[in-house]
């Protein structure tokens, strides 16, 4: 193996030299099967957790439309500096005398309810609409689980596939390399020219670069992955599935449509929507000519004195209850525009259903047609791959004896080469038609 390195272009030597010690100063890889990789995405994944994060809030908002049926209690205090007393003059028996009402110091403080007793019915709707958010925003988290699962899917296993191709340009560069040596010996066993012996030599030049471009295509995909799962992007990965890991999926036969019109979240997350959009169109509605009745009641205290000992004041105490009734007339048709604008984002998310449906049945017949297609492929590839290792052999052996030139070696390796790499990829693709599938039908 020395030797076979030591032929290599000198710039060629330093590269996979400076990739090694860079490797080297990583820290230790952290082993990841696919599950455990779903697993640590569904935790860290920045998207589910916003998601989360959103159920938070909708729970925070049913606890704010709760309160908007509960009791407002508020507490004042007020003191006023009168540094000019206001006085008053008062006719009597023909004589004018002028009284103070005020003292220099006045002090009031207060404690003030109010229930609401009947609001149209808008705080019974405001808390049913937080509620029906509240199921929203779970639904919002299925959604984005859904959708990080299957890109987990496509990352995990499109790692594994970069590397596989490293894998390959590998061992195809060993494999030119083995047959340069061969080409030398029969060189200096006067077998071949040394025409031969150059093609072979920039055969393996140029194939070079295809095995650092599978390197960095590796390198990229295990970033992209990491990043998926929440992992800083240098975190290295050690991915101890294989492409056959992913296990082959069973789908039922009949209607997958109706099947997935009951399963997928986005579908329950727009009929929320619809129910809540139509609870609004009728809190608009009840903004004019619609009775509002509060119970308030009060306790308050008041004392005046020129002076500040305090605890010589008298207080003046009072003690009330009473009912509030308001009832808007006219609002610059404010409630009826708000009404307006309510219909209208109805009738948005009844669009934003259908084209939701049309959109689930276009993927179940494109996922369906590309499992279908790769399937194909995949039984086809592996035995495309059969045939090249067999015509690679029989080259070999033909130029050994003589009997095939350099080209058709040269020939056979690249068709081996690309057999093996049609075959990953049929394999990959195969894996991402299921997955997409699983989530067109919104299974887990």
């Amino acid at each position: 193996m020395t030797r076979i390195f030591l032929r290599l272009p000198l710039a060629s030597a330093i590269i996979l030299a400076l990739l090694g010690s860079t490797a080297a100063a990583q820290p230790q890889a952290l082993q990841l099967s696919y599950e455990e990789a779903w697993e640590l995405a569904r935790a860290e994944n920045a998207q589910i957790q916003q998601a989360q994060a959103g159920v938070d809030r909708a729970a925070a908002q049913v606890g704010e439309a709760v309160a908007g049926a509960l009791p407002q209690v508020t507490a004042n205090g007020f003191y006023k500096r009168n540094f000019i007393i206001p006085e008053t003059e008062v006719e009597f028996g023909g004589e004018t005398a002028r009284f103070q009402f005020e003292k220099r110091n006045l002090f009031t403080g207060s404690v003030e309810l109010s229930q609401p007793l009947y609001v149209a019915g808008r705080v019974g709707k405001a808390l049913q609409i937080a509620r029906l958010y509240r199921q929203a925003s779970r639904e919002q988290v299925a959604v984005s689980q859904a959708q990080v699962r299957l890109e987990v899917t496509r990352l995990y296993f499109g790692t594994v596939l970069a590397r596989n191709w490293e894998e390959v340009a590998r061992e195809t560069y060993e494999q030119m390399l083995q047959h340069v040596e061969r080409v030398e010996t029969m060189l200096q066993q006067g077998m071949v020219s040394e025409y031969d012996l150059i093609r072979s030599r920039v055969q393996a030049s140029n194939f070079l670069p295809e095995v650092i471009a599978a390197e960095n295509a590796r390198q990229v995909a295990h970033e992209a992955l990491a990043i998926a799962l929440g992992l800083p992007p240098n975190q290295p990965l050690e991915l101890t599935d294989g492409l056959e890991a992913y296990p082959d999926q069973e789908f039922p036969e009949g209607d997958l449509y109706a099947l997935a019109l009951e399963r997928r979240p986005e579908l329950r997350q727009l009929d929320l929507q619809e129910q809540i959009q139509r609870k609004l169109i009728i809190i608009e509605r009840h903004g004019v000519l619609w009775p509002n009745l509060y119970l308030t009641g009060g306790y308050s205290q008041t004392a005046q004195e020129s002076d500040f000992e305090i605890g010589d004041y008298f207080w003046s105490r009072n003690l009330y209850a009473g009912l509030s009734l308001t009832i808007p007339l006219f609002d610059g048709f404010r409630a009826r525009n708000r009404a307006q604008i309510a219909q209208v984002d109805l009738r948005l998310v009844e669009i934003q259903q259908n084209l939701a449906r049309k959109g689930i049945n276009l993927e179940i017949v494109q996922a369906r047609s590309s499992l279908e297609e790769a399937r194909k492929n995949v039984a086809a590839q592996e035995e495309g791959v059969e045939l090249a290792r067999k015509a690679l052999q029989i080259a070999q052996v033909q130029y050994a004896n003589g009997l095939a030139t350099q080209l058709e070696v040269m020939d056979a390796q690249l068709a081996l080469n690309q057999a093996r790499m049609n075959l990953l990829n049929a394999r990959y693709a195969l894996i991402t038609a299921q997955a997409e599938l699983v989530r067109a039908l919104g299974r887990e």
